[in-house]
């Protein structure tokens, strides 16, 4: 390679000669390993494949280190074309070899990209278990890429908190000077990671970081990508700061009770501070409104119009926050392919446009877009776990959601429930953490991650342009099969049930409903008892989010065995919480059959069965109305019959009474019923996928942030 390719592969054609006259397979893996080497230096990858095929075909030709290297080789080529089966059983293969060879580098550099293969293949957990095993091992390499792909993959399962410990941990281990592409991408992750925290001052230092860092480096589309994030964590503070005097005072359509400090006038005449501090932000978000449009204009010299988009729709939301609708409605009329971009951008622009059509008198045309946005998110459900759909869900999905609401409060208690329920069926499903069951759709998956993964490391512009084109394309195909899967109920999707049958379902079986939901700091809730449906203003938010939180931290207490003279307080201060909740959010209701519960975040881990008027009383969790409707009708289509195909008990160890329990659940239900003791984790599972009931009684931990991540002690 010295004299140049050329002179390589004329020497390389003697050696084929040569090991043609010879017949040795041998000579002839060794030649064609090398003519991976030489055509993967000159960019040719398709014939460095060919020879590194060649050279796995005749394994036995190298030593037991050597292959360890080949395999290596072959995985990190299956990366850049991006056939990651191939490299994950590569990887495999030289991690294993490694292992038994005693190479800490080269099985740590194996294990790390075995994980990373299993990510773009959509298998998370084994990802996210192949990088915690590279990382126990002791090599002395740099492991600062390892680490930022850690926290990625964490991003993507949901585990933010994770993520961003190990975003935090994999900086502080930089050395000076040397690595500042790899320092402005963990910067950059983290302010991501930070925002959908709400842990906004966090993400605008990790954001101006990565600015500061690409732009030193001379990586101006990085540094425009930074820029873009930091204007969003901008705009999140002043949608936290700005005075809205709507969120002091709640709708007709849930009656506060009477205040006995000021008098209404004083109580709505805006100070002169609150009109300082609203002119101030005015200016912020006028000057972000500035920088968008520059940036926007940077992005269009680069040639990255999706960038451009992205950048217009910041601007537009700038100018709704200033009060200027006219500006914000030319933004977004200008946007040129944000219909064709990821899901995440798709429905930023959808909250934007419908904010605007708000603010311009137009309530109409925002609450069919609010419709479509959100059977699109519904649809984009049906993909695996992405930092993408992890967004929509958190950060857009939720903004649409609160808006929807906004608007559905004046108009009554039916078009309350239409719209708690719309956005809760478009999100009750959680991402696979696994491969996606459509293929087509798995292959899109794949190929995406894998495009991803190389513009992350290029700085390239035109490189980089190119890659992001591809990526949108295969955003768009993703999208396609989405709709496409949705619509045709593929995928494993549930059968639509309308909100009127599943009303009608609670009268057939003798139940009544109540939906809590935050609205302007309250907690409301809208109750069908009786048939009729009903809205109510209840409590303060943060009341309500006290008292649940003191009722859990009371029961772990008293379920100490040594609270000594702290006991009596414990349970007063238990019995006090439940009863200021029961009175604030059951009682009013004066329902006494049984009850459908659909929690809202504040009070999701409250113990419903503590409260007094819920003793004894049959009452079922669900995820919305729609979902509780839906198992009961299907179980009348099927011919289901009344009992249950069994009843399976799980008792775990530490539960001092959990046996008594479930030989108690055993008496209750007689002869279908079955504990097994000592409980096993597969015999769970099983019982899990088999129709009838399931009771454990064990302890567990809850992950609020990524469900499917949950776990129990068996």
């Amino acid at each position: 390679m010295l004299s140049g390719v050329g002179p390589a592969l004329a020497r390389l054609a003697e050696a084929d000669q040569v090991v043609e006259e010879l017949g040795d397979d041998g000579l002839r893996a060794r030649v064609d390993y090398q003519r991976a080497n030489i055509h993967g230096r000159v960019g040719d990858l398709a014939s460095a494949w060919d020879g590194l095929e060649g050279a796995v075909r005749r394994l036995d030709a190298f030593s037991e280190r050597e292959q360890c290297s080949v395999h290596l080789s072959r995985g990190m080529l299956a990366f850049e074309l991006l056939r990651p089966q191939e490299a994950l059983e590569s990887f495999a293969e030289a991690a294993r070899l490694a292992h038994e060879l005693g190479g800490g580098a080269q099985e740590f550099m194996a294990r790390h990209n075995e994980g990373y293969a299993a990510y773009l293949l959509g298998d998370i957990p084994r990802s996210l278990a192949d990088m915690a095993g590279a990382e126990e091992i002791e090599a002395d390499v740099f492991k600062g890429p390892a680490r930022l792909d850690r926290g990625r993959v964490l991003l993507e399962a949901g585990l933010v908190k994770e993520a961003v410990e190990a975003l935090e941990a994999g900086v502080a281990d930089f050395s000076a000077d040397g690595h500042d592409q790899i320092a402005a991408e963990f910067q950059l992750e983290l302010a991501r990671a930070h925002r959908l925290l709400g842990h906004l001052e966090p993400a605008a230092g990790a954001a101006a970081s990565a600015r500061e860092t690409y732009s030193r480096i001379g990586a101006t589309a990085w540094a425009a990508k930074a820029v873009l994030v930091g204007l969003l964590v901008e705009l999140d503070r002043q949608r936290r700061r700005a005075p809205s005097p709507d969120r002091e005072k709640a709708p007709s359509a849930l009656p506060r009770p009477p205040r006995a400090s000021s008098s209404p006038d004083r109580q709505n005449a805006p100070s002169r501070e609150s009109r300082a501090r609203e002119d101030d932000s005015a200016a912020v978000a006028r000057a972000a409104a500035a920088t968008a449009d520059r940036l926007a204009e940077t992005a269009t010299e680069l040639g990255d119009s999706e960038l451009a988009d992205s950048a217009r729709v910041v601007a537009a939301q700038a100018l709704l926050l200033a009060g200027e609708v006219e500006g914000a409605q030319t933004r977004l009329l200008s946007l040129e392919r944000v219909s064709t971009g990821s899901l995440s951008d798709e429905l930023d622009a959808a909250v934007v446009t419908a904010r605007t059509l708000v603010a311009a008198g137009e309530p109409v045309p925002a609450r069919r877009l609010l419709v479509r946005a959100s059977r699109r998110l519904a649809a984009g459900q049906e993909g695996s776990a992405s930092l993408d759909l992890r967004t929509a869900r958190a950060v857009h999905g939720a903004r649409l959601a609160e808006l929807d609401l906004e608007l559905a409060v004046p108009r009554g208690s039916a078009a309350v429930l239409e719209a708690l329920d719309r956005w809760r069926s478009a999100t009750d499903r959680l991402p696979s953490l696994g491969r996606p069951d459509d293929e087509e759709l798995a292959a899109l998956t794949e190929q995406l991650r894998g495009v991803r993964g190389q513009a992350r490391g290029e700085s390239d512009p035109a490189v980089l342009r190119e890659l992001d084109d591809h990526a949108s394309r295969l955003e768009r195909q993703i999208r396609d099969r989405d709709w496409a899967l949705s619509r045709s109920g593929g995928a494993g999707r549930a059968a639509k049930v309308r909100v009127r049958d599943a009303r009608a379902h609670l009268v057939d079986v003798d139940r009544d409903h109540v939906w809590f939901f935050r609205h302007r700091g309250r907690l409301g809730a809208v109750g069908i008892v009786d048939g009729r449906a009903t809205l109510r203003d209840l409590m303060p938010i943060e009341r309500a989010a006290e008292l649940a939180q003191r009722v859990r931290v009371d029961l772990r207490a008293a379920a100490t065995h040594h609270l000594g003279p702290l006991a009596g307080a414990v349970w007063s201060s238990l019995r006090s919480s439940a009863a200021e909740l029961d009175d604030a959010l059951i009682r009013p209701w004066r329902s006494d059959q049984g009850l459908v519960v659909v929690s809202c975040p504040e009070v999701s881990a409250l113990p419903w069965a503590v409260l007094p008027s819920m003793r004894g009383r049959p009452f079922t969790v669900a995820a919305s109305l729609t979902s509780f409707a839906r198992r009961g009708l299907a179980a009348v289509e099927g011919g289901a019959s009344a009992e249950p195909a069994g009843v399976h008990v799980s008792v775990g160890p530490g539960v001092p009474r959990a046996a008594a329990e479930g030989r108690s659940i055993i008496g209750t239900w007689g002869d279908g019923a079955r504990l097994v003791q000592p409980s096993r984790r597969d015999q769970l599972v099983a019982a899990l996928a088999r129709p009838g009931v399931v009771h454990v009684a064990a302890h567990g931990t809850h992950q609020v942030e990524a469900p499917l991540f949950s776990s129990l002690v068996l």
